[in-house]
């Protein structure tokens, strides 16, 4: 254990990898451009204070951004250069961040018009950016499971983000916020039911219904789509992923219950 522990230090305070240099400068150019947009935004949303937004953006960026080099200088990820790939994530994480400011700013989302479509057009961004890494990874051989935990810490955030922005568009209710907080749920659930922490199989209906549960996210952020049509595609989706989860929560007890378990001698 001492050995572990003392290696993933160094890896963490050495010197930096190449890819950490890399992630560095792309950091240090993501960062100020995701403040000026989130501030930019906020006033043409007019926001009391476009200053709370580009903090929340700020600070996300950093905290972020930390994590970012911190994995790519440990083991899960072998490789010695960034990629497109983790470019693509960061981009997307720092498109993430902008909307995430916006949460700091009610009024602006209340705007509507000219402000609506602009946000929704980088929500649609950002979406779009899913799915664009993996197949980079996959094609330039450099996967890892950093690379593949980032993207879906990723979605997570995406997850709560967007619904934090629809229901202070009065979208939808604050009930909403149930389904970026479903995964956390059961990530935190796993930390005291041991059954939950299992793997589960690859299932092509599982990426189908993340895509769907982002797509109708970003869809709700339309200037034309309002109560009651907002409300019934939300509960229709918030329904949907509950089912979803329902039935992988199903399978790992039934799996945990048919794995044997011997006695200690």
């Amino acid at each position: 254990m001492t050995m572990t522990r003392n290696t993933t230090l160094t890896a963490y305070t050495g010197p930096l990898r190449g890819p950490q240099h890399h992630g560095l400068l792309a950091l240090a150019v993501l960062t100020p451009l995701a403040c000026a947009a989130s501030a930019g935004l906020a006033l043409a949303g007019d926001a009391v204070q476009a200053a709370l937004p580009a903090a929340v953006t700020l600070a996300l960026c950093v905290a972020g951004g930390a994590l970012i080099l911190r994995g790519l200088g440990s083991e899960s990820y072998p490789h010695d250069r960034l990629g497109l790939c983790n470019m693509i994530t960061m981009t997307r994480g720092a498109g993430i961040a902008v909307l995430a400011g916006l949460v700091a700013a009610p009024q602006a989302l209340a705007a509507g018009g000219a402000f609506g479509w602009a946000v929704l057009a980088l929500a649609v961004i950002v979406l779009a950016l899913d799915g664009l890494d993996g197949w980079l990874a996959r094609r330039s051989g450099l996967r890892s499971r950093f690379g593949a935990r980032f993207d879906v810490e990723s979605d997570v955030i995406f997850a709560i983000v967007m619904a934090a922005l629809a229901s202070q568009a009065d979208k939808v209710g604050a009930w909403f916020l149930l389904l970026g907080l479903l995964r956390p749920a059961f990530l935190l659930a796993g930390a005291v039911w041991p059954v939950l922490r299992a793997p589960l199989p690859d299932r092509r209906w599982r990426k189908v219904m993340a895509a769907l549960q982002m797509s109708v996210q970003v869809a709700l952020l339309a200037p034309l789509v309002a109560p009651p049509l907002s409300s019934g595609l939300g509960a229709g989706i918030l329904l949907a992923m509950l089912m979803s989860f329902a039935i992988d929560i199903r399978w790992l007890i039934l799996r945990g219950r048919a794995v044997p378990r011997f006695a200690a001698p």
